[in-house]
Protein backbone atom coordinates (compact mmCIF):
# COMPACT_ATOMS: atom_id res chain seq x y z
CA UNK A 1 0.00 0.00 0.00
CA UNK A 2 1.26 3.30 -1.00
CA UNK A 3 1.54 6.17 1.60
CA UNK A 4 0.76 9.63 1.80
CA UNK A 5 4.93 9.81 3.15
CA UNK A 6 6.07 7.65 0.28
CA UNK A 7 4.05 9.55 -2.32
CA UNK A 8 5.74 12.70 -1.05
CA UNK A 9 9.27 11.25 -1.44
CA UNK A 10 8.81 10.23 -4.74
CA UNK A 11 7.38 13.80 -5.72
CA UNK A 12 10.27 14.96 -3.49
CA UNK A 13 12.98 12.53 -5.70
CA UNK A 14 11.42 13.62 -9.00
CA UNK A 15 12.01 17.44 -7.93
CA UNK A 16 15.20 17.07 -6.96
CA UNK A 17 16.07 15.16 -10.18
CA UNK A 18 14.43 17.93 -12.29
CA UNK A 19 16.33 20.37 -10.73
CA UNK A 20 19.89 18.70 -10.91
CA UNK A 21 19.10 18.16 -14.58
CA UNK A 22 18.12 22.20 -14.92
CA UNK A 23 21.52 22.91 -13.19
CA UNK A 24 18.90 24.35 -10.06
CA UNK A 25 20.07 24.19 -6.83
CA UNK A 26 17.02 24.09 -4.40
CA UNK A 27 19.52 24.63 -1.21
CA UNK A 28 21.25 27.61 -3.08
CA UNK A 29 17.37 29.16 -3.66
CA UNK A 30 16.16 28.74 -0.24
CA UNK A 31 19.84 30.66 0.58
CA UNK A 32 18.65 33.25 -1.16
CA UNK A 33 15.25 33.13 0.52
CA UNK A 34 16.82 33.93 3.98
CA UNK A 35 18.99 36.57 2.54
CA UNK A 36 16.59 38.44 1.00
CA UNK A 37 13.31 37.75 4.38
CA UNK A 38 16.42 38.75 6.50
CA UNK A 39 17.40 41.89 4.60
CA UNK A 40 13.35 42.64 4.26
CA UNK A 41 12.87 42.71 7.71
CA UNK A 42 15.68 44.63 8.58
CA UNK A 43 14.88 47.42 6.26
CA UNK A 44 11.74 47.09 7.93
CA UNK A 45 11.91 46.64 11.16
CA UNK A 46 15.37 46.88 12.09
CA UNK A 47 14.96 43.67 13.31
CA UNK A 48 17.40 41.25 13.46
CA UNK A 49 20.03 44.03 13.34
CA UNK A 50 22.12 42.19 10.97
CA UNK A 51 19.93 41.51 8.49
CA UNK A 52 21.52 43.27 6.26
CA UNK A 53 24.51 40.51 5.63
CA UNK A 54 21.81 39.03 3.18
CA UNK A 55 24.19 41.32 0.79
CA UNK A 56 26.87 39.55 1.38
CA UNK A 57 25.52 36.05 0.93
CA UNK A 58 23.83 37.35 -2.06
CA UNK A 59 27.66 38.37 -3.28
CA UNK A 60 29.13 34.64 -3.05
CA UNK A 61 26.57 33.05 -4.46
CA UNK A 62 26.36 35.35 -7.57
CA UNK A 63 30.55 35.27 -7.42
CA UNK A 64 29.84 31.22 -7.74
CA UNK A 65 27.48 30.77 -10.67
CA UNK A 66 28.83 33.48 -13.04
CA UNK A 67 32.09 31.61 -12.29
CA UNK A 68 31.00 28.03 -12.86
CA UNK A 69 28.67 28.93 -16.35
CA UNK A 70 31.59 30.94 -17.64
CA UNK A 71 34.57 27.94 -16.95
CA UNK A 72 31.65 25.63 -18.24
CA UNK A 73 31.60 27.81 -21.46
CA UNK A 74 35.26 27.98 -21.97
CA UNK A 75 35.55 24.19 -21.07
CA UNK A 76 33.27 23.16 -23.80
CA UNK A 77 34.26 25.66 -26.33
CA UNK A 78 37.50 26.78 -25.87
CA UNK A 79 36.57 30.56 -24.90
CA UNK A 80 33.77 31.93 -22.17
CA UNK A 81 31.74 34.21 -24.83
CA UNK A 82 31.83 37.26 -23.55
CA UNK A 83 29.28 38.33 -26.25
CA UNK A 84 26.57 35.70 -24.78
CA UNK A 85 27.47 36.10 -21.55
CA UNK A 86 27.07 39.97 -21.32
CA UNK A 87 23.78 39.69 -22.93
CA UNK A 88 22.29 36.93 -20.83
CA UNK A 89 23.42 38.83 -17.59
CA UNK A 90 21.63 42.44 -19.08
CA UNK A 91 18.28 39.98 -20.12
CA UNK A 92 18.39 38.75 -16.26
CA UNK A 93 19.23 41.75 -14.45
CA UNK A 94 18.34 45.04 -16.55
CA UNK A 95 14.26 44.76 -17.32
CA UNK A 96 12.69 44.23 -13.60
CA UNK A 97 15.36 47.09 -12.73
CA UNK A 98 14.26 49.39 -15.02
CA UNK A 99 10.73 48.97 -14.10
CA UNK A 100 11.11 49.66 -10.83
CA UNK A 101 13.09 52.42 -11.14
CA UNK A 102 10.21 53.82 -13.47
CA UNK A 103 7.68 53.20 -11.22
CA UNK A 104 9.70 54.40 -8.64
CA UNK A 105 10.54 57.68 -10.29
CA UNK A 106 6.50 58.09 -11.52
CA UNK A 107 5.53 57.04 -7.65
CA UNK A 108 7.70 59.52 -6.28
CA UNK A 109 6.39 62.53 -8.06
CA UNK A 110 3.09 61.71 -6.49
CA UNK A 111 4.38 61.51 -3.07
CA UNK A 112 7.37 63.93 -2.85
CA UNK A 113 8.13 67.58 -2.34
CA UNK A 114 9.71 68.54 -6.26
CA UNK A 115 13.42 68.94 -5.32
CA UNK A 116 12.91 65.43 -4.14
CA UNK A 117 11.49 64.03 -6.81
CA UNK A 118 14.58 65.80 -9.11
CA UNK A 119 17.20 64.32 -6.82
CA UNK A 120 15.57 60.41 -7.15
CA UNK A 121 16.03 60.73 -10.84
CA UNK A 122 19.10 61.57 -10.88
CA UNK A 123 19.35 58.81 -8.22
CA UNK A 124 17.76 56.62 -11.01
CA UNK A 125 20.26 57.46 -13.77
CA UNK A 126 22.66 56.32 -11.86
CA UNK A 127 20.80 53.16 -11.15
CA UNK A 128 20.26 52.31 -14.50
CA UNK A 129 24.03 52.67 -15.39
CA UNK A 130 25.07 50.42 -12.37
CA UNK A 131 27.09 53.50 -10.75
CA UNK A 132 24.61 53.89 -7.92
CA UNK A 133 27.15 52.64 -5.57
CA UNK A 134 29.81 55.57 -6.03
CA UNK A 135 26.93 58.10 -6.48
CA UNK A 136 25.73 57.68 -3.37
CA UNK A 137 29.29 57.12 -1.63
CA UNK A 138 30.34 60.65 -3.37
CA UNK A 139 27.37 62.22 -2.08
CA UNK A 140 28.05 61.30 1.33
CA UNK A 141 26.43 58.94 3.57
CA UNK A 142 25.26 58.99 7.07
CA UNK A 143 24.99 54.63 7.87
CA UNK A 144 22.56 54.03 9.77
CA UNK A 145 20.22 56.33 8.72
CA UNK A 146 16.49 56.69 9.49
CA UNK A 147 13.61 55.90 6.70
CA UNK A 148 12.94 59.51 6.65
CA UNK A 149 15.90 60.06 5.08
CA UNK A 150 16.71 58.18 2.25
CA UNK A 151 16.89 57.69 -1.51
CA UNK A 152 13.85 55.07 -2.25
CA UNK A 153 16.61 53.69 -4.92
CA UNK A 154 19.60 53.35 -2.61
CA UNK A 155 19.14 49.80 -2.49
CA UNK A 156 20.44 49.56 -6.60
CA UNK A 157 23.95 49.96 -5.17
CA UNK A 158 24.81 46.07 -4.36
CA UNK A 159 22.77 45.76 -7.76
CA UNK A 160 25.80 48.18 -9.24
CA UNK A 161 28.71 46.32 -7.61
CA UNK A 162 27.97 43.00 -9.14
CA UNK A 163 27.73 44.33 -12.35
CA UNK A 164 31.05 46.28 -11.92
CA UNK A 165 32.46 43.19 -10.93
CA UNK A 166 31.00 41.25 -13.95
CA UNK A 167 32.28 43.86 -15.91
CA UNK A 168 36.05 42.68 -15.24
CA UNK A 169 36.05 39.06 -14.25
CA UNK A 170 34.98 37.24 -17.49
CA UNK A 171 37.50 39.14 -19.44
CA UNK A 172 39.94 37.69 -17.05
CA UNK A 173 38.75 34.42 -17.12
CA UNK A 174 38.62 34.99 -21.33
CA UNK A 175 42.66 35.70 -21.15
CA UNK A 176 43.53 32.96 -18.93
CA UNK A 177 41.56 31.04 -21.15
CA UNK A 178 43.05 32.36 -24.27
CA UNK A 179 46.66 31.83 -22.82
CA UNK A 180 45.92 28.21 -21.57
CA UNK A 181 44.95 27.33 -25.35
CA UNK A 182 47.45 28.71 -26.86
CA UNK A 183 49.83 27.24 -24.81
CA UNK A 184 48.06 23.89 -24.68
CA UNK A 185 47.79 23.63 -21.01
CA UNK A 186 46.25 20.79 -19.56
CA UNK A 187 42.59 21.52 -17.84
CA UNK A 188 44.23 21.01 -14.23
CA UNK A 189 46.67 23.80 -15.17
CA UNK A 190 44.15 26.17 -16.68
CA UNK A 191 42.13 25.84 -14.02
CA UNK A 192 44.83 26.34 -11.34
CA UNK A 193 45.83 29.44 -12.73
CA UNK A 194 42.04 30.93 -12.72
CA UNK A 195 41.89 30.13 -9.26
CA UNK A 196 45.38 31.54 -8.69
CA UNK A 197 44.43 35.71 -10.45
CA UNK A 198 41.08 35.47 -8.66
CA UNK A 199 42.89 34.26 -5.30
CA UNK A 200 45.25 37.49 -5.72
CA UNK A 201 41.95 39.93 -6.26
CA UNK A 202 39.96 38.36 -2.92
CA UNK A 203 43.56 38.95 -0.84
CA UNK A 204 43.73 42.15 -2.41
CA UNK A 205 40.21 43.68 -2.13
CA UNK A 206 39.83 41.64 1.52
CA UNK A 207 43.03 43.38 2.67
CA UNK A 208 41.96 46.59 0.62
CA UNK A 209 38.81 46.33 2.68
CA UNK A 210 40.25 45.67 5.92
CA UNK A 211 41.99 49.44 5.65
CA UNK A 212 39.30 51.66 4.45
CA UNK A 213 36.99 50.00 7.21
CA UNK A 214 39.03 51.35 9.70
CA UNK A 215 40.12 54.65 7.92
CA UNK A 216 36.68 55.51 5.55
CA UNK A 217 33.78 53.28 6.40
CA UNK A 218 31.36 54.69 4.90
CA UNK A 219 33.15 54.32 1.69
CA UNK A 220 34.20 50.68 2.43
CA UNK A 221 30.94 49.51 2.71
CA UNK A 222 29.83 51.07 -0.84
CA UNK A 223 32.97 50.64 -2.89
CA UNK A 224 33.21 47.76 -5.24
CA UNK A 225 37.07 47.45 -4.27
CA UNK A 226 36.34 46.60 -0.99
CA UNK A 227 33.43 44.25 -1.79
CA UNK A 228 35.07 42.18 -4.84
CA UNK A 229 36.69 39.43 -2.32
CA UNK A 230 32.76 38.30 -1.54
CA UNK A 231 32.18 37.83 -5.33
CA UNK A 232 35.44 36.50 -4.99
CA UNK A 233 35.07 33.78 -2.88
CA UNK A 234 32.22 32.31 -4.84
CA UNK A 235 34.24 32.38 -8.09
CA UNK A 236 36.80 30.74 -6.07
CA UNK A 237 34.45 28.08 -5.07
CA UNK A 238 33.62 27.32 -8.75
CA UNK A 239 37.15 26.84 -9.64
CA UNK A 240 37.41 24.03 -6.68
CA UNK A 241 34.36 22.42 -8.00
CA UNK A 242 36.00 18.91 -8.91
CA UNK A 243 37.17 18.82 -4.83
CA UNK A 244 33.71 20.03 -3.42
CA UNK A 245 32.62 17.48 -5.53
CA UNK A 246 34.07 14.75 -4.05
CA UNK A 247 32.72 15.49 -0.16
CA UNK A 248 31.35 12.23 1.62
CA UNK A 249 27.59 12.25 1.43
CA UNK A 250 27.58 11.93 5.35
CA UNK A 251 29.46 15.41 5.64
CA UNK A 252 27.47 17.25 3.12
CA UNK A 253 24.52 18.11 5.28
CA UNK A 254 26.53 19.04 8.14
CA UNK A 255 28.55 21.67 6.15
CA UNK A 256 25.28 23.01 4.88
CA UNK A 257 24.04 23.01 8.37
CA UNK A 258 26.90 25.13 9.92
CA UNK A 259 26.94 27.44 6.95
CA UNK A 260 22.77 28.26 7.54
CA UNK A 261 24.35 28.71 11.39
CA UNK A 262 26.63 30.93 10.61
CA UNK A 263 24.73 33.29 8.31
CA UNK A 264 22.20 33.39 10.86
CA UNK A 265 24.51 34.08 13.72
CA UNK A 266 25.80 36.89 11.18
CA UNK A 267 22.12 38.12 11.11
CA UNK A 268 22.14 38.71 14.61
CA UNK A 269 25.52 39.10 15.87
CA UNK A 270 26.43 42.41 13.35
CA UNK A 271 25.27 45.34 14.22
CA UNK A 272 26.91 47.88 11.61
CA UNK A 273 28.29 50.17 14.02
CA UNK A 274 31.84 49.02 12.60
CA UNK A 275 33.87 46.50 11.00
CA UNK A 276 31.47 46.33 8.01
CA UNK A 277 32.35 44.89 5.42
CA UNK A 278 35.64 43.68 6.70
CA UNK A 279 36.00 42.08 8.78
CA UNK A 280 32.91 41.32 10.30
CA UNK A 281 31.39 40.49 6.63
CA UNK A 282 33.51 37.02 6.77
CA UNK A 283 30.55 35.30 8.84
CA UNK A 284 28.15 35.51 6.50
CA UNK A 285 30.52 34.57 3.35
CA UNK A 286 32.17 31.96 5.22
CA UNK A 287 28.50 30.67 5.97
CA UNK A 288 26.95 31.09 2.31
CA UNK A 289 30.40 29.68 1.01
CA UNK A 290 29.69 26.15 3.35
CA UNK A 291 26.19 26.06 2.06
CA UNK A 292 27.95 26.58 -1.60
CA UNK A 293 30.25 24.04 -1.11
CA UNK A 294 28.13 21.70 0.76
CA UNK A 295 25.89 21.27 -2.25
CA UNK A 296 28.63 21.09 -5.38
CA UNK A 297 28.58 17.96 -7.13
CA UNK A 298 25.43 16.95 -5.35
CA UNK A 299 22.78 18.47 -3.31
CA UNK A 300 22.91 17.67 0.64
CA UNK A 301 20.21 15.61 2.53
CA UNK A 302 18.52 16.28 5.82
CA UNK A 303 17.83 20.24 4.57
CA UNK A 304 14.77 20.33 4.72
CA UNK A 305 15.11 24.19 5.63
CA UNK A 306 16.64 25.46 2.63
CA UNK A 307 14.91 23.05 -0.06
CA UNK A 308 11.80 22.77 0.64
CA UNK A 309 9.16 24.14 -1.85
CA UNK A 310 8.19 27.33 0.02
CA UNK A 311 11.71 28.46 0.57
CA UNK A 312 12.71 27.65 -2.99
CA UNK A 313 9.73 29.43 -4.29
CA UNK A 314 10.70 32.68 -2.04
CA UNK A 315 14.44 32.16 -3.60
CA UNK A 316 12.85 32.46 -7.29
CA UNK A 317 10.99 35.80 -6.01
CA UNK A 318 14.31 37.12 -4.12
CA UNK A 319 15.57 39.54 -6.82
CA UNK A 320 11.93 40.61 -7.49
CA UNK A 321 11.27 41.04 -3.38
CA UNK A 322 14.80 43.05 -3.45
CA UNK A 323 14.24 45.62 -5.80
CA UNK A 324 10.62 46.47 -4.59
CA UNK A 325 10.76 46.43 -1.10
CA UNK A 326 13.11 49.24 -0.61
CA UNK A 327 10.93 51.75 -2.67
CA UNK A 328 7.79 50.85 -0.90
CA UNK A 329 8.88 51.01 2.62
CA UNK A 330 10.18 54.26 1.92
CA UNK A 331 7.77 55.73 -0.15
CA UNK A 332 4.75 54.66 2.00
CA UNK A 333 6.38 55.82 4.87
CA UNK A 334 5.70 59.10 3.38
CA UNK A 335 1.77 59.06 3.56
CA UNK A 336 1.66 56.68 6.43
CA UNK A 337 2.34 56.74 10.25
CA UNK A 338 4.18 53.73 11.22
CA UNK A 339 1.39 51.43 12.34
CA UNK A 340 0.20 47.50 11.89
CA UNK A 341 -1.55 49.37 8.80
CA UNK A 342 1.83 50.06 7.08
CA UNK A 343 3.46 46.66 7.94
CA UNK A 344 0.69 45.17 6.13
CA UNK A 345 0.44 47.39 3.33
CA UNK A 346 4.36 47.18 2.98
CA UNK A 347 4.19 42.97 3.02
CA UNK A 348 1.59 42.71 0.97
CA UNK A 349 2.75 45.27 -1.67
CA UNK A 350 5.95 43.85 -1.24
CA UNK A 351 5.38 40.68 -2.31
CA UNK A 352 2.60 41.38 -4.79
CA UNK A 353 4.71 43.99 -6.75
CA UNK A 354 7.61 40.83 -6.48
CA UNK A 355 5.50 38.05 -7.51
CA UNK A 356 4.09 40.12 -10.83
CA UNK A 357 7.68 41.54 -11.37
CA UNK A 358 9.03 38.04 -11.20
CA UNK A 359 6.43 36.15 -13.40
CA UNK A 360 5.33 39.18 -16.08
CA UNK A 361 8.53 41.25 -16.55
CA UNK A 362 11.79 39.08 -15.59
CA UNK A 363 10.93 35.78 -16.65
CA UNK A 364 9.22 36.36 -19.90
CA UNK A 365 11.78 38.89 -20.97
CA UNK A 366 14.77 36.33 -19.93
CA UNK A 367 13.95 34.01 -22.08
CA UNK A 368 12.12 35.61 -24.75
CA UNK A 369 13.45 36.00 -28.08
CA UNK A 370 12.78 36.09 -31.65
CA UNK A 371 11.82 32.77 -32.40
CA UNK A 372 9.41 32.65 -29.07
CA UNK A 373 7.73 36.19 -30.28
CA UNK A 374 6.99 34.49 -33.51
CA UNK A 375 5.73 31.62 -32.61
CA UNK A 376 3.42 33.13 -30.01
CA UNK A 377 2.15 34.97 -32.34
CA UNK A 378 1.67 32.25 -34.58
CA UNK A 379 -0.28 31.00 -32.21
CA UNK A 380 -2.49 33.73 -31.51
CA UNK A 381 -3.74 34.10 -34.92
CA UNK A 382 -4.64 30.19 -34.54
CA UNK A 383 -5.97 30.30 -31.39
CA UNK A 384 -3.45 27.93 -29.82
CA UNK A 385 -1.97 30.67 -27.48
CA UNK A 386 -2.41 29.05 -23.83
CA UNK A 387 -1.55 31.03 -20.55
CA UNK A 388 -0.14 27.96 -18.29
CA UNK A 389 -1.74 27.87 -14.86
CA UNK A 390 1.16 28.75 -12.86
CA UNK A 391 0.90 32.68 -14.63
CA UNK A 392 -2.51 32.30 -13.82
CA UNK A 393 -2.16 31.45 -10.46
CA UNK A 394 0.83 34.07 -9.93
CA UNK A 395 -1.56 36.81 -11.19
CA UNK A 396 -4.63 36.23 -9.37
CA UNK A 397 -2.41 36.06 -6.35
CA UNK A 398 -0.18 39.67 -7.20
CA UNK A 399 -3.85 40.84 -7.76
CA UNK A 400 -5.55 40.16 -4.22
CA UNK A 401 -2.06 41.04 -2.36
CA UNK A 402 -1.69 44.48 -4.24
CA UNK A 403 -5.51 44.70 -3.38
CA UNK A 404 -5.15 43.88 0.39
CA UNK A 405 -2.54 46.74 0.36
CA UNK A 406 -4.84 49.18 -1.00
CA UNK A 407 -7.02 48.03 2.19
CA UNK A 408 -4.60 48.25 4.98
CA UNK A 409 -3.61 51.61 3.53
CA UNK A 410 -7.04 53.39 3.54
CA UNK A 411 -7.99 51.44 7.07
CA UNK A 412 -4.68 52.87 8.56
CA UNK A 413 -5.18 56.45 10.83
CA UNK A 414 -2.56 59.07 11.30
CA UNK A 415 -2.07 58.88 7.33
CA UNK A 416 1.02 61.64 7.12
CA UNK A 417 2.02 64.04 3.97
CA UNK A 418 5.47 65.41 4.71
CA UNK A 419 6.13 69.19 2.88
CA UNK A 420 9.67 69.31 4.07
CA UNK A 421 12.54 69.07 1.05
CA UNK A 422 14.63 68.57 4.15
CA UNK A 423 12.70 65.30 5.54
CA UNK A 424 13.56 63.59 2.08
CA UNK A 425 16.97 63.97 1.70
CA UNK A 426 18.13 61.38 -0.01
CA UNK A 427 22.15 61.62 0.22
CA UNK A 428 22.31 59.35 3.15
CA UNK A 429 22.64 55.26 3.39
CA UNK A 430 21.00 52.75 5.29
CA UNK A 431 22.32 48.84 5.67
Amino acid sequence: MVTRVDRWREASGRRRRRAERANYRLDIQGLRAVAVLAVVAHHLWGIPPGGFVGIDVFFVITGYFVTENLLKASAEHGDPSLRRFYSDRLRRIVPAATVVLVLTVVASVYLLPQPAVRDITFDALFAFFFVANWHFAAAGTDIPATIDSVSPLLHYWPLSIEEQFLLVWPVLIAAVTLIAVRGAWSHTRWLTTTAVVMGVVVAASFGGALYQTSTSPDWAYLSTATRAWELGIGALLATAAGTFARIPELLRPVLSWAGVALVVAAVFLIDGSAGVPAPWALLPVAGAALVVAAGIGREPGFQGLLRNRASTYLGDLSYALYLVHWPVIVLLAVVMAPNVYFYASVLTLTLGLAVACHHFVENPLRYASIDALRQAREDMRHGLFRVELSTKIAGVAALVLITLSVISFAMGPDARHRTDPAQTDTTSVSP
